[in-house]
């Protein structure tokens, strides 16, 4: 069944699902362009810090992956 839940409101818009989305293309780029173990490194800080700012926990996941099939390529 499903109900309205007047206490747990999300407040929500399309300019922050947009800005969420352009956040999360720059960190894939950023990941992408990475050489060495240092720069993915500093790209799992900016994960990290895309994931507290965003609360996405789908997209932090699929970040983390992203890194670690970076990490093996290199």
């Amino acid at each position: 069944m499903i109900t309205k839940d007047n206490k747990n409101i999300i407040k929500f818009n399309i300019d922050t699902m947009d800005k969420i989305i352009e956040i999360k293309n720059k960190a894939k780029k950023i990941i992408e362009s990475c050489k060495t173990d240092e720069q993915l490194n500093s790209a799992k800080k900016y994960v990290k810090l895309y994931a507290k700012t965003t609360n996405d926990i789908v997209g932090e996941s699929e970040l983390e992956i992203m890194i670690l099939s970076k990490r093996m390529s290199l």
